[in-house]
């Protein structure tokens, strides 16, 4: 199979990981980005897993670990997450892999946002994509990093609060709890500002409660916000898909800016920051830093793995 970059930081000249990437990921070691099992054996290992033969209850991510022969399925102490192209009846799910992928990439690449450690790799047979991410709340000796989502931490869940509890919330709340929650506030929150910035400017209509998180920094002996996971377009597989997944604002605020053109703007993410406490200064900052980015977000769409009409939209 012949990719012609490399499938995790899209570097061109290369036809499988290149030596940063395998060592981000890998731990330095030579792994092919072609999976040593097919579709049809993950697909195999889900049903197992699911204890009945359901179609609906196949779950479209499984647990991997890095072991002599490579990455392999298990069941438990897994390194990675598999996540392959989910079944399901929205528009342009062959794509969802790739479009997670070079996401995550325009954040890491682009913005400078702290993310996940993440790869395409590739079905044997079939070369079907699946996205890879390294789990950050995995130590080296398997033991796992103390790490709570933002649902936890506001205490809701379905059985709670209704179907509805990762969405029935605002991003000026989240950060409400960041500063009861985190001593380095003032750091994390702007961490959290331009996530919730760049969300928009993606289209990522799913960055609810459960996609932030913040773990224990054992060396700081303090909680500190995750690196970002779960970015995709969303629009790209739900066409009216609202642009944010949580309100900005909480109690129903509203910017005249919003009242008069009926979308987020310059306004709106001004005074976000300013609720966020974030200096006046240093929000124009990330606003400004943010925009004109074109180019550089162009350059990373054409050596990602979305087809062309898929990178113009």
């Amino acid at each position: 199979m012949n990719i012609f970059r490399c499938p995790s930081c899209l570097k061109k000249g290369f036809n499988e990981f290149c030596p940063d990437c395998r060592k981000s990921l890998f731990n330095g070691r030579k792994i092919s980005p072609v999976l040593s099992f097919s579709r049809p054996d993950y697909n195999r290992r889900k049903l197992e897993k699911a204890g009945r033969i359901s179609i609906s209850g196949v779950q479209s991510k499984h647990s991997l670990a890095l072991t002599g022969a490579g990455l392999e399925l298990v069941e438990k102490g897994g390194e990675y997450i598999l996540k392959p192209i989910p079944p399901g009846e929205f528009e342009n799910l062959d794509a969802m892999p790739a479009n997670e992928h070079v996401t995550m990439q325009m954040a890491r690449q682009v913005f400078g946002l702290n993310t996940a450690q993440c790869a395409l790799v590739f079905f044997s047979r079939d070369s079907a994509p699946a996205y890879l991410t390294k789990r950050f709340d995995v130590f080296p000796d398997g033991t796992r990093r103390l790490q709570e989502d933002f649902a936890q931490i506001a205490q809701v869940s379905e059985e709670s609060h209704g179907k509805n509890y990762k969405y029935d919330f605002s991003y000026e709340k989240i950060a409400a709890l960041l500063k009861k929650h985190i001593s380095s506030y003032a750091v994390e929150v702007e961490k959290f500002f331009r996530l919730v910035l760049f969300n928009y400017l993606t289209h990522n209509g799913d960055a609810h409660l459960k996609n932030f998180s913040v773990y224990r920094d054992q060396g700081m002996n303090t909680y500190l916000l995750a690196p970002a996971y779960d970015l995709l377009n969303t629009r790209l597989h739900l066409p009216f898909e609202t642009p944010l997944a949580l309100d900005l604002f909480e109690s129903g605020y509203e910017t005249e800016s919003y009242k008069a053109n009926g979308y987020f703007a310059y306004d709106d993410f001004f005074e976000f920051g300013a609720r966020l406490g974030i200096p006046p200064k240093r929000v124009e900052r990330f606003i400004a830093g943010t925009a004109g980015r074109g180019k550089e977000i162009n350059e990373l769409l054409a050596r990602s793995f979305l087809d062309d009409s898929l990178q113009t939209k």
